[in-house]
Formats: structure tokens, C-alpha cells, sequence
């Protein structure tokens, strides 16, 4: 449980475990593709099972997200779910003194996983490490973008909307909540990663993927390039997705009609615990934020983050819009900047990066209450943007800001500024 703790501290989270609610040594896991990678951004799930000597035997992991044993992902990543790493005693590596000891960790299993998926994957397999010029290092990230967008992200989603009871990637309902978040907060990402490599016309729908020479029938990754038929899996998973917060919106205003003829009894407890926060966020509500339930829908509020003083924002007055689901606060609300702004943490769409929703699972009771969440908001204008790439949902924004060019700095703000006037000008 203190590994739990571990993994459930981390400051920026690209990895994620838990374990079963009746077997403590069986635990389901999930690591987020590193950005700027042929993995970038996916959602690659692992089983993991501890013998009861641990920590002083390592766990026994598996990949689970193979597309029922079709895709090998990496060299080190087999099809039939192997995890080839040193620290797991699962591959020797010559002149290498990684084994496993008592101060690994879960934390540090998955991260060192996570390092397997570099932008060179190529590379991981013996014999091939050095760069022979034959483009094999580039095509083999191809196809991997591909794969990770088609599996590791459309049948991912796929597989967890429609719940299904056996998935091919392994999906576990206990991580539906952070793959529907972080889907919402990269949906723009994965489809400008799609609309990039399309535009080759050497990767055109229906180019074969060309098979490496590490690769066999039974394990690699075989198949052709569908971009388009990838944009309109994820356009269509965005869709389903907003019908579920559709449906969120109509069962509040449900609710918020059987409240109003008073039959208390039979609203539910999301209703009563809203209530009790509407009372609270009188006295509580942070400086540099208004916040209140629409009319006729006590599940959908509204929020005003005034720009904080000395910042780029100074003078801005940015509506959010706060949906509630009807297990809140089981589940966490869905956040989205209804006015545009032009920020590296906050997507096109209005949907900010806030670590608190992705981790919602495991934060404390006053993590969830919407003074918690105003006060994140406002500290999200408040502080500089963070260096993290994960965290950037606005390419554009991170690009110019983060930029060395001065001339690129200077059109940051002067991007920031003309949506700051805007705010104003209603």
C-alpha cells in the first residue's frame, strides 16, 4: 500500500497502478506513451502479479494491450505479452548489472518500462543498435505511431466505452475515468499527429508496413497504413464521449425538476453533495474566481477566473464550464474554459490539464471539493506554464512559448493579450 501511495504521489503522472480489491498481490497497471515518440501519448495497460516473497523476488508483468497478441510494440515488448528487462530477470543484457533488488518498486517497474518507449525503439534489439542507414529506424517508428494511435488509443477507448468484459488490450474498468481524461485533453493531439503523417505519400492508406529484421510472423507488426480510417475512429470515439456528457447534463436537469417538486428521497447523492457545496463555497470560494449552478441544472456550473494580477491574464475574465457526472464525486467532473485562451495547459477545445482529474481516483476529500478545483484553475493562469511536455494540449501556445526565439515569446503574449481583450469584450 505504500507503493500505492507512491505511484498515486506523483507530481506529473505517466503512470498508473493499482491493485485488485480482493487480491493485494494482483495489480493492473497503465503507463502513458512518452510525447515526442512513436508511442506518444498512448495508453499501454500491464498486468502485474508479485510472488509472496516480494520485494525480494521481482513481479512477473505482462503487456496486455496487443491487440489480443497481434502487435509486438517493441523489441522488448512482445506480442504474447513478455516484458524483456533486465530488472524483472526476463533478459540478460551483456556487461549489465541490472537485477532485480528489494528497492525496486512498482513505481519503478513501469518507469523503466515507460524508458523502453524512446523515440528510437529500433535500437532496443541486439545487434541493431548502431544506425545502418537503410531508413528501417524511421519506419519502424511509422509504424508504431500507427499502431499506437489504432490499438494503444482507438481500441483502448473502444474497448472501455463499450465496457467490455473481455478486452483485447487488457482494459480494466478501474482506469475508465483517466482514459476518458486524458482522451478529451489530447483528442486534438492525436488527430494533428494523424493529419501530419498522412500528408506523406509515402505513407499513404494501403502502404504495407514493411516487416524489420527482428520481426517474425508471430511476433511483429504487420499490417498497412488507414489514417483516414484512424481519424474517423477517434472522431467517433469524441463523439461518444460527448454523448456521455450529454447524458450527464440531461440527468441533472432530471434531478434538479425532482428537487424542485420536492422529492428529495429520490435524487441522488451526486445532488445532495452539490448541495452541500453550493453552501460551502460561500465562505470558501478562493479570491479571483465566482462560481454557481446554472439555472435548472444543479449538475452543470458556471465559473469566472478573473486574469490573476501580474500575470499575461491580468484583466481577463475567462468562463469555465464545470459538468458533474451522476456518481460525483465518485467520478470527477469534466472541466472545459468556455471562453478561448491561448494557453500550453489548456487544449483548443477549452479542456485544461489539471493533475487533480487525472488522479481523482486517489485524491483526498478535499481535493474534490469545487474550492479545491477553483483554486487549481486560477493557479493554472497564476504560475508560469510547466516545461513538461505531457502536459502541453496547445501546440501552437507551448511552441511559442517555450520557444528560444524572441520573436516567437513576443507572439506568445501578444496571443495572450488579444484573448485577454477579448474576455472583456464579451
Amino acid at each position: 500500500m505504500t507503493e500505492y501511495r507512491d505511484v498515486s504521489s506523483q507530481r506529473v503522472p505517466v503512470v498508473f497502478a493499482q491493485p485488485e480489491e480482493d487480491d493485494i498481490r494482483h495489480w493492473h497497471a497503465m503507463i502513458l506513451g512518452p510525447p515526442a515518440t512513436p508511442y506518444s501519448l498512448g495508453l499501454f495497460h500491464f498486468d502485474m502479479k508479485f510472488p509472496a516473497e516480494y520485494p525480494n523476488l521481482a513481479p512477473k508483468v505482462l503487456i496486455t494491450t496487443t491487440s489480443g497478441g497481434q502487435v509486438r510494440f517493441n523489441p522488448n515488448l512482445y506480442a504474447n505479452g513478455k516484458v524483456c528487462l533486465s530488472i524483472l530477470g526476463t533478459w540478460r543484457a551483456e556487461h549489465s548489472g541490472e537485477q532485480w533488488s528489494a528497492v525496486q518498486s512498482v513505481q519503478s517497474v513501469l518507469l523503466s518500462i515507460q524508458s523502453l518507449m524512446h523515440d528510437a525503439p529500433y535500437h532496443n534489439e541486439p545487434a541493431f543498435e548502431v544506425d545502418d542507414g537503410s531508413g528501417d529506424v524511421q519506419r519502424y517508428n511509422e509504424k508504431i505511431l500507427h499502431e499506437s494511435l489504432r490499438v494503444g488509443v482507438c481500441e483502448v477507448m473502444e474497448d472501455s466505452l463499450e465496457q467490455r468484459v473481455v478486452s483485447s488490450n487488457g482494459v480494466h474498468p478501474m482506469f475508465a475515468n483517466v482514459r476518458r481524461c486524458f482522451f478529451l485533453m489530447y483528442i486534438e493531439r492525436y488527430l494533428g499527429e494523424v493529419q501530419r503523417v498522412s500528408e506523406r505519400k509515402d505513407l499513404k492508406d494501403g502502404t504495407p508496413f514493411k516487416m524489420m529484421p527482428f520481426e517474425c510472423s508471430s511476433n511483429g507488426m504487420h499490417g498497412n497504413y488507414h489514417w483516414s480510417r484512424l481519424r474517423m475512429r477517434l472522431e467517433n470515439i469524441r463523439t461518444q464521449l460527448q454523448g456521455q456528457l450529454d447524458d450527464w447534463r440531461k440527468k441533472g436537469a432530471e434531478q434538479t425538476l425532482m428537487l424542485k417538486e420536492r422529492h428529495d428521497a429520490s435524487v441522488t447523492n451526486c445532488i445532495h453533495y452539490l448541495r452541500q457545496q453550493e453552501e460551502r463555497i460561500k465562505v470558501e470560494a478562493p479570491d479571483g474566481a465566482s462560481i454557481g449552478p446554472v439555472d435548472g441544472n444543479a449538475c452543470v456550473w458556471e465559473a469566472t477566473i478573473f486574469g490573476p494580477p501580474d500575470t499575461l491574464w491580468d484583466g481577463g475574465m475567462f468562463s469555465v464550464e464545470i459538468l458533474f457526472p451522476p456518481d460525483f464525486p465518485e467520478s470527477p467532473p469534466f472541466v472545459r474554459f468556455v471562453t478561448p485562451i491561448f494557453h500550453p495547459q489548456i487544449s483548443p477545445s477549452g479542456v485544461p490539464y489539471l493533475r487533480s482529474l487525472i488522479m481523482w481516483h486517489c485524491c483526498e476529500p478535499k481535493e474534490r471539493t469545487l474550492s479545491a478545483l477553483l483554486s487549481q484553475l486560477i493557479e493554472l493562469l497564476a504560475r508560469d506554464p510547466s516545461p513538461e511536455p505531457v502536459t502541453h494540449l496547445n501546440l501552437d501556445a507551448a511552441g511559442l512559448h517555450f520557444s528560444r526565439s524572441d520573436d516567437d515569446k513576443k507572439e506568445y503574449k501578444r496571443q495572450v493579450k488579444k484573448r485577454v481583450q477579448r474576455s472583456m469584450d464579451g
